[in-house]
């Protein structure tokens, strides 16, 4: 009972000091950094580096900035693959059609896995770099002509591509099996 009346020894008293400490720096720094961002010294550095920048004629200066010197004409125009599409009934109609295959659960699985890496179930997508094109990435260096209604329509593209599963892997497990390896199929 007697220690409780005793005073502490300094290193006791001591402890709580350097949270106090780190508390008191904290409050401070947020205090100073909460008065400059209300000040106008930020508009001031902000200006003086634009008039050191105009001073060596680099952009910034007048009407154009980096942005505006950097921003191209007009946004790229595609010929075709405007994207869009409701995914989930891309999504939904193959689903459906997989089942004239006896394909669901895991072939189902698989078939989701493959066509959301390679398009993202996107019917107007076109890979830059393969030449593939929508959901299935049909790519007419490899495959030949186009199908007939292939460009507009979902519904088409997956038609061709269980098609094209079917014959080329047997089952979009396999598909998707070669893919991970190729990053084709």
């Amino acid at each position: 009972m007697a220690r409780w009346f005793r005073p502490a020894r300094r290193s006791e008293r001591d402890r709580g000091a350097g949270l106090v400490e780190v508390g008191a720096t904290t409050i401070f720094a947020a205090l100073v950094i909460t008065l400059i961002y209300q000040s106008d010294l930020g508009t001031r550095f902000n200006d003086g580096v634009r008039s050191m920048v105009c001073a060596v004629r680099g952009p910034g200066c007048g009407d154009e900035t980096w942005v505006d010197r950097d921003r191209p004409e007009e946004p790229e125009q595609y010929d075709w693959g405007a994207g869009g599409g409701d995914f989930e009934d891309n999504k939904n109609i193959a689903m459906q059609s997989a089942r004239g295959y006896n394909w669901t659960d895991q072939e189902w699985a698989c078939l989701d896995n493959l066509w959301s890496r390679q398009s993202g179930w996107d019917p107007g997508i076109v890979d830059s770099e393969t030449g593939s094109r929508g959901i299935v990435g049909f790519n007419p260096a490899l495959h030949g002509e186009m199908p007939e209604g292939f460009e507009g329509s979902a519904a088409a593209q997956i038609d061709w591509g269980l098609d094209y599963i079917r014959d080329a892997h047997g089952s979009p497990c396999q598909a998707w099996a070669y893919w991970q390896s190729t990053r084709t199929y």
